[in-house]
């Protein structure tokens, strides 16, 4: 289970806000309504990573592809975000194996240096193009020693390629034997465009749900447009049956033995942030003032019901700690910076600002008027807030 999380650890005495920083709270516009089930009436959406449907017969020989287009990035370039985690050194050994595996068609040619664009467009051998998503490469590599990094890019490639090869598969054939493969995926909403109809809906202001397809070895990938009408379904037939695949997964659930214990959960399958969904239904005890929720990345899901009197502190600290493990997992795994609160049918990210070192004005918890309302009715102004 991830570690405690001390909500008013940074904040002074909880049962003594004047002890510590000050804090208002501040009204925002109604945000969307997130439905935790899709409606099929608004537009949907295409998540943009790596989408790798082109194939080649074999990749053993060297170099494997040639690049589309040269880069023009500066060629000391620093560790860019999406792989923070590599040093200065394991930088420039990286950019130099790819430079190395993804050349311009000729055994030579100039160093292919990368930055802040993760995505790198290549030509395969038959000509047809391929998009790499480098965040998902160095992922794979981050724990592996240097001298396995060519061959695990080269299986990294190849597994790729190989996914094109078994969607194909799937999307020719009818809907019944696809049915038990759909889920939905949670994925942040900058990854999701507006020219997919049904397979995406919003959940908030930094996140949304796509409809995806499992594929081997625990891998998943976006349903495309017009698939569900040529497997001869319904949107509404493609989503009920994907949230019924996710009610099926098993997960494992831990709690920190409180009386409203902060539950922690885990999906073996990958899934994790998904189950934010059925947050309800997990929690497993009555919620009249909505759910609590962290998701930074896709493998953290912590939930606890609202404690009305705590309900300020609550956000306070379960705001540091959400943003702390957004900002140390890897770029393409992020998912939301901020706590989110689950009421009814809707879904929204509460926004909490500390004042600045050394100022005297007070921080701000932002909201929906809803959630304001409910804050301030716990907190009235003048005791301490």
């Amino acid at each position: 289970m991830p570690d405690p999380v001390r909500p008013a650890a940074a904040y002074g005495d909880r049962h003594d806000p004047r002890g510590g920083p000050q804090w208002r709270t501040a009204a925002r516009g109604r945000p969307p309504r997130g439905p935790l089930r899709p409606e099929f009436t608004s537009s949907g959406a295409r998540i943009n990573p790596y989408r790798g449907d082109s194939r080649a017969s074999s990749l053993s020989g060297m170099p494997l592809f040639r690049r589309a287009k040269k880069s023009d990035s500066p060629a000391a370039s620093p560790v860019p975000g999406w792989c923070s985690w590599f040093s200065p050194a394991e930088w420039q050994t990286f950019q130099a194996l790819l430079s190395d595996v993804f050349v311009d068609g000729t055994s030579s040619g100039p160093p292919l240096v990368l930055g802040a664009d993760r995505v790198l467009r290549l030509a395969g051998p038959d000509g047809s193009p391929v998009t790499l998503d480098l965040s998902s490469l160095a992922v794979a590599l981050r724990d592996a020693p240097q001298d396995r990094w060519r061959s695990r890019t080269v299986e990294f490639v190849e597994e790729r390629l190989h996914r094109g090869d078994e969607r194909e598969a799937l999307y020719a054939g009818s809907f019944d034997p696809v049915r038990h493969l759909l889920l939905p995926r949670v994925v942040r909403a900058e990854h999701v465009s507006d020219d997919l109809h049904d397979l995406a809906f919003p959940l908030t202001r930094e996140m949304s749900t796509v409809l995806a397809i499992r594929l081997e070895g625990g891998l998943a990938a976006p349903v495309p447009p017009g698939q569900i009408d040529r497997w001869g379904a319904t949107p509404q037939q493609a989503w009920d049956a994907a949230l019924a695949n996710l009610r099926a997964l098993p997960l494992s659930l831990e709690d920190d033995g409180g009386a409203n214990p902060m539950v922690s959960v885990t999906d073996p399958a990958g899934f994790t942030c998904t189950h934010l969904l059925r947050a309800a239904e997990i929690l497993g005890r009555p919620a009249p003032h909505g759910i609590l929720v962290m998701v930074p990345h896709e493998g953290f899901l912590m939930m606890q019901a609202v404690d009305g009197p705590e309900l300020k502190w609550s956000v306070i600290g379960y705001s540091e700690v959400t943003l702390q493990r957004h900002d140390e997992a890897p770029e393409a795994a992020r998912l939301c910076p901020r706590v989110l609160w689950i009421h009814e049918d809707r879904i929204e990210s509460v926004g909490v600002t500390p004042a600045p070192p050394g100022s005297d004005a007070p921080g701000t918890i932002s909201g929906s008027e809803e959630f304001v309302r409910l804050l301030s009715s716990f907190d009235p102004p003048g005791r301490g807030s």
